[in-house]
């Protein structure tokens, strides 16, 4: 009993490490080849903040076409994400379609909002009032969403969203007092209005996946 629980074990770690490398390999891939096509210049143009907003926007961006890819082709979606077979991707769709709505929703007004035009990136490609737009259409859109489908969760969801919530803004608070101190007092890097909205949009990720990984779901 032990060797077959060790080896359901060892196989959900080498799944779970297959699907986390293929994801990094395809992230790292598609930043690259961005940066690539943008160029230096127009990289130097943007700054720190800037790029470090559209990485962030590119990862919710890649999440929302990994999980849509797994839900349009189940049999091979099942392989590099967290489902413990197709079958599980067809009876989560809708939850999962969802998702997907949400992830890629955020991840084009968070880029939206990286490339905006503004007087210290004149060059950018986006107008400021396009980029609010969107911004205020996502925000608006998820308030609505989240009420419509407030009853469409299980009790599992419904807790991990909660605790997903509590270490995002547990962190948040933690990482945004300390920037804000020590750029107060003169011992760390400014802290901006853009990377507060940067430190946001990543701990909601980070919150999400500290939550599913407390309930040994990144194994399955």
């Amino acid at each position: 009993m032990d060797k077959l629980v060790a080896g359901h074990s060892v196989a959900a770690w080498k799944k779970s490490g297959i699907g986390a490398l293929v994801g990094a390999i395809v992230g790292a891939g598609t930043v690259a080849g961005l940066m690539h096509v943008a160029g230096t210049d127009f990289i130097d143009a943007m700054g720190g903040s800037r790029v470090a907003l559209a990485g962030v926007a590119i990862l919710y961006l890649l999440m929302a076409a990994f999980v849509g890819f797994g839900l349009a082709a189940p049999r091979t979606g099942a392989r590099l994400l967290n489902v413990a077979d197709a079958d599980e991707l067809r009876e989560e769709r809708a939850g999962m379609g969802r998702s997907v709505i949400v992830m890629g929703a955020i991840g084009v007004a968070l880029l939206a909002l990286a490339l905006a035009r503004t007087p210290s990136f004149p060059t950018a490609p986006v107008p400021a009032q396009a980029a609010a737009a969107v911004l205020a259409f996502v925000i608006a859109g998820g308030v609505a969403a989240s009420w419509a489908w407030r009853r469409q969760y299980d009790e599992l969801n419904r807790q991990l969203g909660i605790e997903g919530g509590y270490w995002a803004f547990g962190l948040s608070w933690i990482g945004l007092t300390l920037w804000g101190a020590a750029d107060f007092l003169g011992l760390g890097p400014a802290l901006t209005a853009i990377d507060v909205v940067t430190t946001l949009a990543a701990m909601m990720l980070v919150g999400a996946f500290v939550a599913i990984g407390r309930r040994g779901l990144m194994m399955r």
